[in-house]
């Protein structure tokens, strides 16, 4: 009975966590589109050679964070998928074990966030200083 109390009660830490989580995905995907179409606007003047090693590094890191994203986005319906069989007892689980995975994804998700935040303030600081520099492109 002892495991049925503890494991409801995560279950609901773990469903309101797990729904931010989701939330926080799909605004990076969002965010992430923006981000290509920011990049494509002002390519001809990120396309300057003084920019040329800082564009070629935040598009490496563009892909990267999608690329987690999407390894994250994967794992988390994995892990509610399998939360979910637990909670309907149709498989049996050490609630340690549901936690332990809880905290992983919850770790690796503050870990993308963190890259994420970095790399849109440094993709934001390239375009302003491209815009910023219009004797680059008079003629």
């Amino acid at each position: 009975m002892q495991t049925s109390v503890k494991l409801s009660s995560g279950v609901i830490k773990y469903d309101s966590s797990a729904n931010s989580w989701t939330q926080d995905l799909q605004f990076f995907k969002v965010e992430g589109i923006f981000f290509r179409r920011l990049l494509a606007a002002y390519f001809v003047r990120l396309s300057a050679a003084r920019f040329t090693q800082q564009l070629s590094a935040l598009e490496t890191e563009l892909a990267e964070i999608e690329s987690k994203r999407h390894e994250l986005d994967m794992l988390l319906s994995e892990h509610l998928s399998h939360k979910e069989l637990v909670t309907e007892d149709l498989i049996l689980e050490n609630p340690q074990d549901l936690e332990a995975t809880h905290i992983r994804l919850g770790r690796l998700i503050t870990g993308l966030t963190h890259k994420f935040r970095h790399t849109k303030r440094a993709l934001f600081a390239l375009v302003e200083e491209a815009v910023k520099n219009d004797e680059l492109f008079e003629l």
